[in-house]
């Protein structure tokens, strides 16, 4: 019996499944993200050094030594996975993650420098006579339908070459226009894993903030390739709503239209319901928008055209009896889509 296997769907999703021992063996391997950060690399080193027992819920790099590197599973879930991740932790009766005296209670709040590759070229700067540029240029015009105007004014790029070769990138600015992320898709048939970001903390950071109007509406959205349906839309980077974009909104309390992916309407209600009770007041600022059918916003722009979305967006509405119920019968594992 294999101690502690109720984290590793945890550890899994927080390291996109690039674990040695993942489901087979109390001890786990996956390589460090501060020893990533220390080494000024865009991309894992592929050492292995970080460690996690999950029998024991500890974990260590054996490499990092100033400071050490190290404490309870509960503070690495804490630092690299997402808000909802350390939800799920604590459902296992497991608050505190700071219960060892070598623990920095800094490294709560560790922020690791993003730096984009290396070997990134803009499209606001690509050869047209070099077939290399051409093809990621043809699969973000032609097969995502993104303009050429968009793909500068967000600064963005595509290797050829190293770690990031034949993916996109597309970076992500805080309000300081500094780089806090970026999002790396392939622009490769049959590529695994098609995304390849980096490992830090999401929740403290608020995608391409620097471009986001906090006195218009904010439309929340699950992927960065969604934000291009729509203006003013920050993407989630998945299905749950980041504190650093929870006290953003708490603060400022704008207009908000949620849209996530139809898989996602679940999710989509659970935020109304946080953004509900903070804006106490003016809850009629909160809307939401449920997708039907399978595809999500970039699909349906990509297959009906902008028109489409916007006819989307203005039919946002507040919540209905039903979607309570809904919510209600998945909490307790009654509903079905």
């Amino acid at each position: 019996m294999i101690k502690g296997k109720e984290f590793h769907n945890l550890i899994g999703h927080i390291f996109d499944n690039d674990v040695k021992g993942l489901y087979n063996s109390e001890q786990l391997q996956v390589n460090c993200p501060k020893c990533q950060q220390n080494d000024g690399l865009s991309y894992p080193d592929g050492k292995y050094n970080l460690e996690i027992n999950t029998a024991k819920r500890v974990f260590r790099c054996w490499r990092c030594d100033s400071p050490k590197f190290s404490g309870s599973l509960g503070k690495l879930i804490k630092i690299f996975g997402t808000y909802s991740d350390y939800e799920i932790y604590k459902t296992y009766g497991y608050t505190d993650y700071f219960p060892f005296e070598n623990d920095n209670e800094n490294d709560e709040d560790l922020t690791f420098e993003v730096t984009l590759p290396k070997e990134i070229i803009y499209f606001s700067d690509i050869d047209v006579s070099n077939p290399n540029h051409i093809e990621p240029y043809v699969y973000m015009v032609n097969d995502r339908q993104i303009e050429r105007s968009i793909l500068i004014k967000n600064k963005i790029g595509f290797c050829v070459d190293g770690f990031y070769r034949g993916r996109i990138i597309i970076p992500s600015f805080d309000s300081e226009n500094n780089v806090n992320y970026f999002i790396s898709r392939t622009y490769k048939k049959n590529v695994k894993p098609v995304y390849l970001n980096p490992k830090i903390n999401k929740n403290k950071i608020i995608f391409n903030e620097n471009q986001i109007n906090w006195d218009s509406t904010i439309y929340i959205v699950e992927g960065a390739f969604e934000m291009f349906s729509v203006i003013n839309a920050i993407p989630q980077l998945g299905t749950v709503l980041s504190e650093s974009l929870f006290y953003k909104l708490k603060e400022i309390k704008p207009q908000v239209i949620i849209i996530l992916d139809p898989d996602a309407i679940i999710n989509a209600i659970s935020i109304f319901q946080i953004l509900f009770n903070i804006y106490v007041g003016c809850e009629e600022k909160i809307k939401i928008v449920k997708l039907k059918g399978d595809d999500d916003l970039d699909k349906i722009r990509r297959i009906h055209g902008r028109k489409k979305v916007l006819e989307l967006l203005y039919g946002a509405t507040l919540l209905s009896v039903d979607d309570f119920i809904k919510m209600r019968e998945c909490e307790y594992g009654s509903y079905s889509k």
